[in-house]
């Protein structure tokens, strides 16, 4: 089951993100925030966990800066990846599991199905082969930061506060400016009760892609 908080419609304003009403944020984290505003404001809605790399492109505003060289994933293995979207389309997730099995033993390297391998195995009820998946798929590739937030999703939605942290903080430390990493970071603080300055900081930032992040802040005891 994907975990996703109401979304909010309309444009997110840099005002409520100044230093001056952020004593913690650090000066490179302000110039940031100035360079990623003048990228546009308007929101967008995630669908749950990620499943392609594309997103990473507009997740991250830094990421231009360090490419990650693209698997070109074999022909075979492509198909069957496209089989198994298809079918997880129509909530047919064994069969889609079956399929991303497929295109992963073809292709080993094949990052996109091993990913959506888990998230299939995850909505199939396979909660713990998903995580495996995730685990290792995060120790071999660390140059995304999508895998980290997909486990770190999987944990919170099993209420396993502690755990999901621990990984949501270990994507921000390899993803500094990763929107999404920053809005897990700081929904998980949150699941744990943990109202304080770290959280209000990771969710103003997040607050410039993810409408969740600024309802969480509206809700702000």
């Amino acid at each position: 089951m994907r975990h996703t908080l109401p979304v909010i419609s309309g444009s997110l304003l840099l005002a409520g993100l100044l230093p001056a009403q952020n004593p913690g944020m650090t000066t490179e984290t302000t110039r940031a925030l100035i360079a990623v505003s003048e990228m546009g404001r308007s929101t967008v809605g995630p669908e749950g966990s990620s499943r392609s790399l594309k997103f990473e492109e507009s997740d991250d505003p830094t990421v231009v800066a360090h490419p990650v060289p693209p698997h070109e994933p074999l022909r075979a293995a492509r198909k069957a990846a496209e089989k198994a979207e298809h079918l997880g389309k129509k909530k047919q997730h064994e069969e889609a599991v079956a399929e991303y099995r497929v295109a992963v033993a073809l292709d080993p390297l094949y990052f996109e199905a091993r990913n959506n391998l888990a998230l299939e195995l995850q909505e199939a009820g396979e909660t713990d082969e998903a995580e495996q998946v995730l685990r290792r798929l995060a120790q071999a590739n660390p140059e995304h930061v999508v895998v980290f937030t997909n486990l770190a999703t999987l944990l919170s939605g099993q209420k396993r506060y502690v755990e999901a942290e621990a990984v949501a903080r270990q994507a921000m430390k390899l993803h500094r400016y990763s929107f999404k990493a920053n809005l897990v970071l700081g929904t998980v603080l949150v699941n744990e009760g943990k109202w304080n300055g770290a959280a209000t900081i990771k969710l103003q930032y997040a607050q410039l892609k993810y409408a969740e992040a600024k309802t969480l802040l509206d809700r702000w005891p």
